[in-house]
């Protein structure tokens, strides 16, 4: 039976395992897509990496011999967590980014929800290939429909930055433009989309469609056409106010990640009442629907600007 004999040998074994949870920890979005088995297999590693080399060390130190169905069940164990170490290795590689490139990713959006919406699946796939990931809001919502709930204050900006942290970006400023109304100040609203592609000189900008119905939505769109024209991509996404005439060219895979944005959009508590297109199998069925046409299992759609791999 396999037995450490060496305290080299332990702490190399210990090494290794260590590392391949920390990276499991680091892709821990994707262990949604495997089975159940691999993923409660998988998610024994930190603990065998912590019950292994204890034991090794009592032996090593002490001289103590554990009780022998206790060692022989750890010993045992030895073997399966080397299977999994190179399963786990494959695995990794297999979801590592193709490009060695980070790249900057920015989404903006008229109102807090937006961005869920429109992109929130695929800011977290990129953010958890490696990727930055910044999102900008010009309105904090307070023409939304919590007023009509008899909701105190306004708990949007709130529920936005909450949203921003279930889709894990690296930034999320709420501005106050007033909503409804951004209109009267897209001139501003391109001076801050400048400033920021200025500071982040981001490689890919998602942002709202030309044929959007709503005003604010479709102000915002103009902002960036103006204010993002040195950006390489810039993907325009859809929303429940998007008409008929939108027509996506480019599809993400978010397959992985359907459920993040699901619960990401469960944190605008104050729209989730009275707002059909926030409810799940609305959500679910729009990203099967653009699944289906790009020949995926769950996708957003976009309407490409201009697209640079």
């Amino acid at each position: 039976m396999f037995s450490f004999q060496e305290p080299v040998l332990l702490c190399i074994y210990s090494t290794v395992l260590i590392l391949v949870a920390y990276q499991l920890f680091r892709f821990r979005l994707l262990l949604t897509g495997l089975p159940t088995p691999a993923r409660r297999a998988i998610s024994a590693l930190p603990l065998l990496a912590v019950l292994l080399p204890a034991n090794g060390a009592l032996e090593f130190t002490s001289g103590i011999h554990s009780n022998p169905a206790i060692l022989y069940a750890l010993q045992l164990s030895s073997f399966l967590v080397l299977a999994f170490v190179i399963f786990n290795l494959i695995w990794l590689i297999r979801f590592m980014p193709k490009s060695q490139k980070k790249l900057i990713v920015l989404a903006v959006g008229a109102h807090p929800d937006d961005i869920e919406l429109g992109c929130g699946a695929a800011l977290l796939r990129y953010k958890v290939e490696g990727h930055e990931t910044h999102g900008i809001v010009f309105s904090a919502g307070e023409g939304g429909v919590h007023k009509v709930l008899g909701i105190a204050g306004n708990p949007r900006k709130k529920e936005a930055e909450k949203g921003g942290r279930v889709m894990k970006l690296d930034s999320l400023t709420v501005h106050e433009f007033p909503d409804t109304k951004l209109a009267s100040r897209q001139d501003d609203i391109k001076r801050v989309i400048e400033e920021v592609t200025r500071q982040l000189h981001p490689d890919v900008v998602f942002t709202h469609n030309r044929h959007d119905l709503h005003c604010d939505h479709h102000t915002v769109f103009l902002a960036t056409m103006e204010a993002a024209r040195r950006v390489p991509t810039i993907l325009c996404y859809e929303n429940p106010n998007t008409p008929p005439d939108f027509q996506p060219n480019c599809y993400i895979d978010v397959s992985l990640y359907l459920e993040y944005k699901i619960k990401a959009l469960k944190c605008h508590a104050s729209q989730t009442t009275s707002r059909p297109y926030l409810e799940q199998d609305v959500v679910q069925s729009l990203a099967r629907v653009r699944g289906r046409q790009a020949r995926l299992r769950a996708a957003e759609a976009f309407e490409a600007v201009r697209f640079t791999v």
